[in-house]
This record gives structure tokens, C-alpha cells and sequence, in this order.
């Protein structure tokens, strides 16, 4: 979260579901599916915890003020089709693991401070 944050609706709220949070979709088991949460002035690093969400499909978390790197268990996020972490000052290199999103479509990376190359990806219906 930061100052800036502009739509916080619901996650201020001490018994909201996370369902119910700006920017969270959850399939019908309330599993999260998808992260939009772009140009809504966040700050800080994404947490390794992302790697949990293992139902995710979106994430879109562009020009925002993310920095840090990727956490590598990303590349646990095998459901994932749109990874969008454009426009931020992310640092470090593309993880590895990020080879193993066999669904990924959509990979938007750019404008960011990131070294090296992108491993090679297994894109779908290939």
C-alpha cells in the first residue's frame, strides 16, 4: 500500500472477504483468479506470498510504484495467462521458473529496471 493508493475500497475493512476487495476476482470456491490492480498507486515490493495464489490467471499490477524484484515463485502460478507488472521500478533479473507458465499469453514487463533476458518461455498451444 501507498500514499498514493488510489481505490482501497473494502481492503480497509476488518471482516471484508477478500472477494469483496478492489481488484481481487475469485472463482466461486473464493479462490483468487484475478490481481487488477494497474496504475492504483501502489508501493512497496510484491511478496513471495503471490506464489500461493495458485489460481491466479491475472495479474496486472502496471504503473504502479513496485519495486524490488520478482519473486521467483511466480513461476508456481501454472494457471496464469496475463503477467503485467509494466511501468514500475522492479529491479533484478526475470526468474527462471517463469519458463514453467505453459498458459502465460500475455507478458508485459517493459519500463522496468530488469537485467538480462527472458527465459524462454513454453507458450501455450505450442
Amino acid at each position: 500500500k501507498g500514499q498514493e493508493w488510489t481505490n482501497s475500497t473494502g481492503w480497509v475493512g476488518e471482516y471484508n472477504s477478500h472477494c469483496e476487495w478492489y481488484g481481487v476476482e475469485c472463482n466461486d470456491e473464493g479462490q483468487v483468479i484475478n490481481l487488477t490492480l494497474g496504475n492504483d498507486g501502489l508501493s512497496g515490493r510484491i511478496s513471495d506470498a503471490i506464489g500461493d495464489l495458485k489460481m491466479l490467471q491475472i495479474v496486472d499490477l502496471h504503473d504502479n510504484d513496485l519495486m524490488g524484484s520478482i519473486p521467483s515463485k511466480i513461476g508456481h502460478l501454472l494457471n496464469l495467462t496475463s503477467l503485467i507488472l509494466s511501468f514500475n521500478e522492479i529491479t533484478g533479473t526475470v526468474p527462471p521458473g517463469i519458463a514453467n507458465l505453459s498458459n502465460l499469453e500475455l507478458l508485459h514487463l517493459h519500463d522496468n529496471r530488469l537485467q538480462g533476458t527472458v527465459p524462454r518461455l513454453a507458450l501455450k498451444g505450442q
